[in-house]
């Protein structure tokens, strides 16, 4: 994208106005986002009325919160070239992608999730990496927001996040953390804006991704006429420079230093790098110029076959003999920074739609059944308010008609007692009510959920097994969903991994429970993904494939897998039921599956499993040493003739 404006002002009105357009070309489609909120919220605005609903039966929000699932997809990592090495490269990010989903909080993130797909259509994902996160021993790490499809204005007419040009993520945060995050003056933090309803304390922020020219990712924040931030080829390391002397921040010495941010293409370590299962890169290396080793000439003694040196004498003087020889020119090794190439974002589609930015919205779909279902139970509503039993009275009377009439004792003569009644007039709502039904039975049917589906009582199905069938084939109308989910974490990952690959400077531990249930350690060092090339230059092996694990997805199915875990080990697939390894196997598996106190009896196990093991070396040893005492016996039973016999 071509920015004309070079100042900071042009700059500013260029991405101002740039926000505005694409705002503004999605209009429409933002007043609809409002609309299914509206509707999952219980709405009781009527399409094409200005009149409200009296009554609202939310089946939105029935049908939306009956879809909610607290599954959250396992990593799961494949090297595209098969090889030892890559395996095991492999397996160290596929542990340290699972370790986040503990670390960071994907619960919560889950839930609010679950909910943003089904009423917008999809939820919007955002991934940086944020060096304020410091522990001890590292520095930087993650952090990922789950955000409103409201927050996020992508470059019109296109579909795909990483083919736009540009986008735009907006969220409000508080004045103090722009002064932290930033670095700004607390002065000019007081001229941000905040939203309408937000106190004084708050602003708004609007942050644009954009790629140069180039094709590398760059950021531009700003909030009302206030820039924060303008950095070119964002992911690219920055070191400050004084314009002057050319020194860091810290070491120039100049009175009125102006530093510049200056790209760090490559690093000299200044020493070896260790690696966790390959050679230590050195602290130097060999020259290659267009693919060529370069060489130096040198002088070096010349030694005989014995490896002795060879020397000659000149004017009585004895002078070592030397040769020319090519050695390789060495110099420090400079190893490249992995620069990301993406755009930050994840777009997570509720279901797929032609030409959409998001899926399609479940709210949508059911709208016109919920409108219906309003008017029908406000009409009931009116129906059930207007019927009941009215009084009826001679023309004369004078007392009082009110609601209390029937509370209120009167006198009356024996003559006029029969003139006086009551008018029962009962509402007919059975049609009403019928209707109200059958318009919620075609909401869950265009939603694929059924009775079943939702725990409610179900009598199509007679057997276990029928109603087990019935779960799945509801499941599988969903599964489009599940799929979608699946690729946006999937997504998630690969940006966890270049992001770890391009900052992750320490090493970062990572743990993991092998097959026999024990807890392992290892270690995601960015500089176990160094290779060399033909020619020499370093680069990082990022050739990875991201997908996850939907064999992993117990929670929907955990009783299932329980009794199938069992009926392998009753029917002998784990080896004999009686042994104490086959249980160790069983309950294992019951473990990963989160079967309640399955932990408890795995340690048992491995205690009963060492008794056993002390046990046999015990009785080995005492069946080696009675093997001894028996055969002393022998030789002490022997003649004596034998004896010396056997010793000639």
């Amino acid at each position: 994208m071509k920015i004309e404006a070079s100042d900071k002002a042009g700059r500013l009105a260029f991405f101002q106005d740039l926000y505005e357009e694409a705002r503004a070309e999605a209009d429409g489609y933002y007043e609809k986002l409002t609309q299914h909120l509206e509707q999952y919220k219980g709405s009781k605005k009527l399409d094409g009325s200005e009149e409200e609903a009296e009554v609202v039966r939310n089946i939105t929000y029935e049908l939306v919160e009956s879809q909610v699932t607290s599954y959250i997809p396992t990593p799961s990592v494949t090297p595209r070239v098969q090889s030892e090495q890559n395996e095991r490269l492999a397996h160290i990010v596929q542990t340290m992608l699972r370790n986040k989903r503990d670390e960071l909080p994907f619960e919560r993130m889950n839930d609010i999730d679950e909910r943003y797909n089904p009423i917008y259509g999809g939820s919007v994902w955002l991934c940086e990496w944020d060096d304020s996160i410091m522990t001890h021993n590292t520095v930087g790490d993650v952090k990922i927001s789950c955000l409103s499809p409201c927050h996020f204005v992508g470059q019109p007419h296109l579909y795909d996040v990483q083919e736009m040009e540009y986008l735009f993520i907006t969220f409000e945060t508080t004045k103090e953390d722009i002064v932290r995050r930033f670095g700004v003056e607390p002065e000019l933090s007081e001229q941000t804006e905040n939203d309408e309803e937000a106190d004084d304390k708050t602003a708004t922020l609007y942050i644009c991704y954009y790629k140069d020219d180039a094709d590398k990712v760059c950021q531009f924040v700003w909030s009302a006429d206030t820039v924060l931030l303008d950095v070119e080829d964002f992911y690219q390391r920055k070191r400050k420079l004084c314009a002057h002397c050319g020194e860091k921040e810290g070491v120039c010495k100049c009175e009125k230093p102006r530093f510049v941010l200056h790209n760090e293409e490559f690093e000299e370590t200044g020493r070896d790098v260790m690696r966790t299962f390959l050679p230590p890169i050195p602290a130097l290396s060999p020259v290659f110029k267009n693919g060529m080793l370069v060489t130096d000439t040198v002088k070096r003694q010349v030694v005989d076959e014995n490896g002795s040196p060879v020397s000659f004498e000149e004017n009585g003087l004895i002078f070592p003999l030397t040769e020319d020889v090519q050695v390789p020119r060495t110099a420090p090794t400079r190893l490249p920074f992995y620069t990301p190439h993406i755009f930050p974002v994840v777009i997570r589609k509720n279901t797929s739609e032609e030409d959409a930015l998001l899926g399609q919205s479940d709210c949508e779909f059911i709208r016109p059944q919920q409108q219906a279902i309003n008017k029908l139970e406000s009409r009931i509503h009116q129906k059930l308010i207007r019927s009941g039993v009215y009084p009826v009275v001679p023309e004369n009377f004078d007392g009082e008609l009110d609601n209390s009439v029937f509370d209120k004792p009167f006198r009356v003569s024996q003559a006029t007692k029969g003139l006086y009644d009551r008018l029962d007039l009962e509402a007919n709502v059975s049609q009403d009510i019928a209707q109200s039904e059958r318009l919620y039975d075609q909401a869950k049917r265009i939603l694929g959920i059924s009775d079943t589906y939702q725990g409610q009582r179900d009598t199509s199905a007679q057997s276990g097994k029928a109603k087990e069938l019935q779960i799945q084939q509801s499941a599988g109308r969903l599964d489009s969903k599940r799929q979608m989910k699946n690729a946006a974490y999937a997504d998630l990952d690969s940006i966890i991994f270049q992001y770890y690959l391009a900052y992750a400077d320490e090493p970062r531990p990572a743990t993991y429970r092998d097959a026999e249930g024990t807890l392992q350690n290892c270690t995601f060092n960015r500089y176990d993904f160094l290779a060399q090339d033909e020619a020499g230059e370093w680069y990082y092996n990022d050739q990875f494939l991201f997908r996850t694990d939907a064999t992993v997805d117990i929670d929907r199915a955990r009783e299932a897998l329980w009794q199938e875990n069992r009926q392998n080990f009753q029917s002998g697939s784990y080896g004999d039921p009686a042994a104490s390894r086959t249980r160790l196997i069983f309950w294992l598996n019951m473990e990963r599956m989160h079967y309640p106190f399955a932990h408890d009896n795995v340690e048992r196990i491995r205690e009963d499993i060492k008794r056993e093991e002390q046990l046999a070396a015990m009785q080995q040893q005492m069946a080696a040493m009675q093997g001894e005492i028996d055969n002393s016996k022998e030789y002490e039973a022997l003649p004596q003739g034998q004896l010396k016999g056997g010793q000639a």
